[in-house]
């Protein structure tokens, strides 16, 4: 046996540890399969999946090594990192921001961590008064301009930032407005800071450019649509920069070699990506009712260089024109923000080729009870959908013991994130029988959950009801979330044919 094929051994090995629970052996296994092969990019998304559960402390050997490739290589999702690199810039003797492998890590990602938020906002504060070293003030613009600006500010230093603005000049002075707004309109291209100039102002340029190109499907939405319309051109979502390269095709069965695709709701692209990069020969249309979303998507679609994507803007009811039929449609995620997400899972099922699958995700009413509580907070307190009032909600929930789990959430972290997660204009909740009757009268069969992490919830469920070896009883599952509410805290994401 070559290297090449024992290292793929010790990753087997690593998957097999690591869905028995034994962790540090899965680490030590994934570690030794990287020395033995590193340029095989399977075991680099493999060992980012695997790290993200865990915690360092710094220096953290010989695991560093590896995170400090993995943040460069494609393959690699960098939330993946956030874990394992927050942990060991927080035992940082120096402090956090001494850390290189973070400073790294801020310009791709939003930050989900409270400790680190006050680190960074402290950092942030002090910058007004006396610079820091330039690349910790450049890490911590990019990680506001990627939060879209969601930590807090005093009124002090909303005064200081205006004073600022009318005298800019050093790239200190620079550094210090773009952790508080977005760039005006510099010469910064061949300055340490270009990244911050190009994240800051060339792109949005761009996306603004691309959006008087991007072409409409049916009229103009009114009504719930037109309201979440307008949410998601203020705040386009999901917040990404960086997405990992797909590898190899998902096992679905019945699909053609090239299939066309549709995306309904595919917001900032990242979805709409991934599928396109896991079925190379086929294409894409991906359809959305922001214009500001399909703009990010399209500039990053045109950035990786996909080109098997085309983007329209549109309604999903109008997509019930269309006399194009689908090998598959996906919408995950969307359902629940319309008015009759019945009707609008009957108009994409129709797009479907005979026998086609579907790919959708749906909020759990139990899975969703913090959000309910939170929700309820934000309203009795009167706090609208800005800037202001999101900030204000995110200081509140953190208050409440009973939302812990919340603040924990990544959507928690960013702008828009935070304003899809506590303040959407339209969201609907399901039980598990809502949707076994749903799929019922669209006549379709359930085909089974999928789910983000290590398969806990699926080894759970084979504990419990072991005569359903395909988990396809949506009765069972009902019984499992009930007794296991946050199941699915996320959403149900599921496939039907």
């Amino acid at each position: 046996m070559d290297e090449t094929e024992t290292a793929r051994a010790h990753g087997e090995l690593s998957a097999r540890q690591l869905a028995a629970g034994a962790y540090g052996p899965a680490l030590e296994s994934m570690i030794t399969a990287l020395r033995l092969a590193p340029d095989l990019a399977a075991l680099w998304a493999q060992f980012s999946d695997l790290v993200r559960y865990f915690n360092f402390r710094h220096p953290a050997e010989p695991v560093r090594a590896l995170l400090e490739r993995a943040l460069e290589h494609p393959a690699v999702d960098p939330g993946n990192l956030v874990r394992p690199i927050s942990s060991i810039a927080l035992s940082h003797p120096q402090g956090p921001l001494a850390e290189p492998l973070l400073l790294r890590l801020l310009e791709d990602v939003v930050i989900r961590d409270a400790t680190l938020e006050r680190a960074l906002t402290d950092a942030r504060r002090r910058m007004l008064d006396a610079p820091l070293p330039l690349p910790v003030m450049r890490a911590i613009a990019h990680q506001c301009f990627n939060t879209e600006y969601v930590f807090d500010e005093t009124p002090e230093e909303r005064s200081k930032v205006e004073a600022l603005s009318g005298k800019l000049g050093s790239l200190e002075s620079y550094a210090a407005y773009a952790a508080y707004r977005p760039l005006p309109d510099a010469n910064l291209a061949q300055t340490p800071l270009a990244s911050l100039a190009r994240r800051q102002i060339a792109e949005p340029q761009e996306e603004r450019r691309l959006a008087s190109t991007i072409e409409s499907i049916g009229e103009e939405p009114t009504g719930v649509s037109a309201a979440v319309r307008a949410q998601y051109e203020a705040n386009p979502y999901p917040r990404w920069v960086r997405i990992p390269a797909a590898l190899g095709l998902p096992d679905i069965a019945g699909l053609p070699q090239n299939p066309r695709i549709l995306v309904a709701g595919c917001g900032t692209g990242q979805h709409a990506l991934t599928t396109a990069q896991r079925f190379p020969g086929g294409s894409v249309l991906a359809v959305d009712l922001s214009l500001s979303s399909l703009a990010y998507a399209k500039r990053k679609t045109l950035e990786l260089g996909v080109r098997n994507i085309e983007y329209r803007r549109a309604d999903i009811l109008a997509l019930g024109a269309l006399e194009e039929r689908f090998d598959l449609v996906e919408c995950s995620g969307v359902l629940h923000h319309m008015e009759d997400p019945f009707e609008g899972w009957r108009v994409l099922a129709g797009l479907r080729k005979a026998g086609g699958p579907m790919r959708i995700g749906l909020y759990s009413e139990a899975g969703r009870r913090a959000v309910v509580r939170a929700r309820g907070l934000i309203a009795s307190r009167g706090f609208r959908p800005d800037a202001h009032g999101i900030r204000a909600a995110r200081a509140e929930v953190r208050k409440d013991p009973a939302l812990e789990q919340l603040a924990r959430n990544e959507d928690f972290f960013s702008m828009s994130g935070c304003r899809d997660l506590l303040f959407h204009v339209q969201e609907q909740r399901f039980t598990l029988p809502q949707i076994d009757s749903m799929i019922s009268r669209l006549g379709l069969r359930f085909l089974g959950f999928e789910f983000a992490d290590s398969g806990a919830a699926l080894q759970r469920y084979r504990s419990l009801f072991t005569q359903d070896n395909l988990c396809v009883d949506l009765g069972n599952w009902d019984r499992l979330e009930r007794q296991f509410p946050d199941t699915f805290s996320r959403m149900y994401q599921f496939w039907v044919s």
